[in-house]
């Protein structure tokens, strides 16, 4: 009988053991900060390779950045589960989202700074962070379209993430404070909703 090749050999990683390399990532975050956390550092406190690290997430922003996701979503509901059947329900719940208390936050106190300073970890950001807001966001624009709250053609819809995202990002680099439900609910009723929903005008 002829030996397998060893790729086929190799065994998928269970839920339970992702989750518990993903808390030791989290761990030493916390511990050490982003830049001192190493993949070698990670395989000897999980107990495992870094072959097997490599394997599962490709790279350190990749594993950070995931760990952070397992945290997030343990007691966060994701963006695309909002659909209370209103535009003006959806980005209410969007906003609120935006600024709910995010239990990673502790642990990961040195990403920001890194995030800036690696584009390795930006563009991780971007992809798993980002993009899925993004996305969301437009489908939320999508449902409002179909139901006929907004126009097909309004050229808001494409600036709906800016108009939203814009005031959580700069209230903490212009003014070094994070944005609060009061102030995201505010650009929701006075800017966006009234830019979304309104009728082009008539001739």
């Amino acid at each position: 009988m002829t030996e397998a090749p060893v790729a086929s050999r190799r065994r998928k990683l269970t839920a339970e053991r992702e989750r518990e390399l993903l808390l030791v990532t989290a761990q030493l975050v916390g511990e050490v900060g982003y830049e001192q956390v190493t993949m070698a550092a990670v395989a000897q406190r999980a107990k495992c390779s870094t072959a097997t690290l490599y394997r599962q997430w490709e790279s350190k922003p990749r594993l950070v950045i995931s760990a952070w996701k397992a945290l997030t979503t343990d007691t966060r509901k994701d963006l695309s589960s909002i659909d209370t059947g209103t535009l003006r329900g959806d980005l209410m719940e969007a906003a609120r989202y935006l600024v709910a208390d995010d239990p990673a936050r502790g642990t990961f106190t040195s990403m920001p700074a890194a995030i800036v300073q690696d584009e390795g970890l930006m563009e991780v950001v971007r992809e798993m962070l980002i993009h899925p807001i993004l996305r969301d966001l437009a489908q939320l624009c999508e449902r409002a379209v179909a139901r006929g709250e907004i126009e097909a053609g309004n050229p808001v819809i494409d600036l709906a993430d800016q108009i939203l995202l814009g005031p959580w990002l700069a209230q903490n680099i212009l003014h070094g404070t994070p944005a609060t439900q009061e102030l995201m609910e505010t650009v929701v009723e006075l800017v966006l909703l009234p830019a979304l929903t309104a009728r082009p005008a008539t001739a």
